[in-house]
């Protein structure tokens, strides 16, 4: 399964800034993100698609399979070469403006992003655009260790929230109050 495949790639991917590249939210059309994901893959364009997991119960059997954790997105390291290359793919509907500073908040979003990637076998994750911010924290231990983010209360249960605040959108996952100190 590609996505199988591209959840552990995700996990070695290095995002970092790079000189003359810029991390850049790219809009796909719709549920083209795995096309345009292949397609920066065999056109040497560093992407990273997060995933997360989906669970379906039919019948007699459960379904495992893992969506993109926002939809209609794909984020590239591009230049203006490398986009034009992109426009190509004939998949992409446009990219989202970038500057130093926002690809630097960017960067720190998507590698946070990544941890919970990589415990998304261990823990549900949901992505809930509707979030607003509240109060920022920093989780002191667990999984999430370091992680930045913002407290949602639901039923008794604490959501740590990663805002992508540039997609107007949020990643969150459920982590001990004990595990979470309040930001200065």
């Amino acid at each position: 399964d590609y996505f199988k495949t591209l959840l552990q790639k995700n996990q070695a991917i290095n995002i970092s800034i790079s000189p003359g590249r810029l991390w850049t939210p790219v809009r796909t059309k719709p549920r083209q993100e795995k096309k345009f994901a292949e397609y920066c893959e065999a056109h040497g364009i560093s992407f990273y698609l997060p995933l997360r997991r989906n669970v379906r119960r039919y019948q007699r059997r459960t379904v495992e399979f893992y969506i993109p954790m926002f939809t209609g997105y794909v984020f590239c390291s591009l230049n203006q070469e490398l986009y034009q290359k992109a426009v190509l793919s004939n998949r992409i509907v446009y990219r989202l403006q970038m500057n130093e500073k926002g690809e630097e908040e960017l960067v720190r979003d998507l590698c946070d992003i990544q941890l919970i990637e990589k415990m998304i076998s261990e823990s549900d994750v949901v992505v809930r655009p509707e979030l607003v911010a509240g109060r920022r924290i920093v989780v002191k231990s667990g999984p999430l260790k370091g992680i930045g983010g913002v407290v949602e209360k639901r039923k008794g249960k604490t959501m740590i929230t990663i805002n992508v605040e540039i997609l107007g959108q949020s990643v969150s996952a459920e982590t001990d109050v004990e595990d979470i100190a309040v930001e200065d």
